[in-house]
């Protein structure tokens, strides 16, 4: 099941970083006009859809179940990654935004229904095992980091020998395949699965809540009133200091990685002057070393574990090395301009073999710090983080309009992931915050 989800958060990102390297050649072709702000625009268009659906799509997984939303999901998005060329061709720049903020919409459900899904799955730790939280996240981001490696060479290959049109068609083509073998083979719980062991299912019903939360909670739920029943949670819960220190860590992230995901095709294209068939190695780099960080950051949690730190002093660790390491990589990136291509290449690569481990911090702090709002909670710190996945592409876009710095970009990506971890270190908590509600 966890593979299965590494695969609908691979098929998600492949659609939503194609416009990146795909832009290279939409503004190479001259149909339509296409500067630093458009670029901007565009980029951010994903996260004005993806805004609006995170909450919504939590809450229908907590209630109705995550299988089926994202096979809805994921439907819809390929749909719309069909659709994009059409909407250019037809529409312009304004049709083709409209195209890509409803691929954002429709994909918005998807991380905190992958939540809800996965803690079904993943059971807590105990005095025999490891921690295998941070193992099924670790599953979701690397199918981030997938999506987002393959991609590049495979847009680029595809624009140089089909056209940027057909590649928009044949990403789009090859997620509906997924979508079929994704509602053929995923199991919503452990009891409706039909190759799952006897053993297994025993283990996994003794150590992972298996009951949506509208039957955990629903004498609470009921009990709401007034601000908390429109959020969804009790205000003590919706107020907690460890609830921000994840969310305000989830903000950092996605303003930092996407960062490189969005603006590293302009980078090398305008400051290191690479051709699109040039750089597609070099961009491919950082997403391949953020890969390999992500399929060893479970070993190294494992190691803490055996070394006789607790969980949280784990979550701690990762969150604040992988933060405050991937922004040492990213200060003096501008300043190596001059040198090799690659030597940029290696300080990218760097921050994203930091960025990948930071996930088994503050990502899988999600599993620990609700059980009966796994879903409305991912669904809120996800929607905190695509504040920072469409203001990033803004911010990036004005502040290389009216300051002309890069190092400017990456100061600010720099200072954004230290403060995220200070607040992080002193606030961070793995009991259930629904548990501490009284205080």
């Amino acid at each position: 099941m966890c593979y299965l989800l590494l695969g609908t958060r691979m098929a998600q990102q492949s659609m939503r970083n194609a416009l990146g390297p795909l832009l290279v050649f939409i503004a190479a072709e001259g149909t339509v006009p296409v500067d630093i702000s458009t670029k901007g625009s565009l980029l951010s268009a994903i996260a004005v859809g993806y805004f609006f659906t995170q909450v919504p799509g939590g809450a229908l997984a907590d209630y109705l179940g995550a299988k089926n939303v994202m096979t809805a999901a994921l439907f819809l998005s390929a749909t719309c990654c069909l659709l994009v060329p059409f909407s250019l061709d037809n529409f312009g720049i304004g049709g083709m935004w409209c195209v890509i903020a409803c691929m954002g919409a429709v994909q918005g459900p998807l991380f905190p229904t992958s939540t809800v899904f996965l803690s079904r799955w993943m059971p807590k730790k105990t005095a025999e095992g490891g921690d295998e939280k941070a193992w099924g996240t670790s599953m979701l981001d690397i199918g981030i980091s997938v999506g987002s490696l393959l991609i590049i060479p495979v847009a680029n290959s595809l624009a140089e020998s089909l056209g940027w049109r057909h590649a928009y068609h044949v990403i789009g083509g090859a997620s509906l395949c997924f979508v079929a073998l994704w509602q053929l083979l995923a199991s919503e719980t452990p009891q409706q699965c039909r190759f799952i062991s006897a053993d297994e299912l025993r283990y996994l019903e003794l150590n992972a809540p298996q009951l949506p939360a509208a039957k955990r909670g629903g004498g609470e739920a009921g009990q709401l009133s007034g601000l908390a029943r429109v959020i969804g949670l009790p205000l003590s819960v919706a107020l907690h200091p460890g609830l921000w220190a994840v969310f305000i860590c989830h903000i950092a992230f996605n303003f930092g990685a996407y960062y490189m995901t969005n603006w590293n095709p302009t980078y090398y294209a305008e400051v290191l002057h690479l051709s699109p068939s040039e750089a597609k190695w070099h961009l491919a780099m950082p997403h391949a070393t953020n890969l390999a960080s992500k399929s060893v950051a479970p070993a190294f949690v494992k190691l803490l574990d055996r070394k006789g730190f607790s969980l949280l002093d784990s979550r701690r660790i990762c969150t604040a090395l992988g933060f405050l390491s991937a922004a040492a990589a990213l200060l003096p990136v501008y300043r190596l301009r001059s040198l090799s291509p690659w030597v940029s290449t290696a300080a990218f690569a760097a921050a994203n073999v930091f960025f990948g481990l930071a996930p088994c911090g503050f990502k899988s702090n999600y599993l620990d710090i609700t059980e009966q709002y796994v879903g409305i909670i991912s669904g809120y710190g996800n929607t905190l983080g695509t504040v920072a996945s469409w203001a990033g592409p803004k911010l990036v876009a004005a502040e290389l309009l009216y300051l002309r710095s890069w190092d400017a970009v990456l100061l600010t990506v720099a200072c954004c992931n230290a403060a995220a971890v200070l607040n992080y270190v002193r606030h961070a908590t793995v009991t259930p915050v629904e548990a501490d509600k009284s205080e």
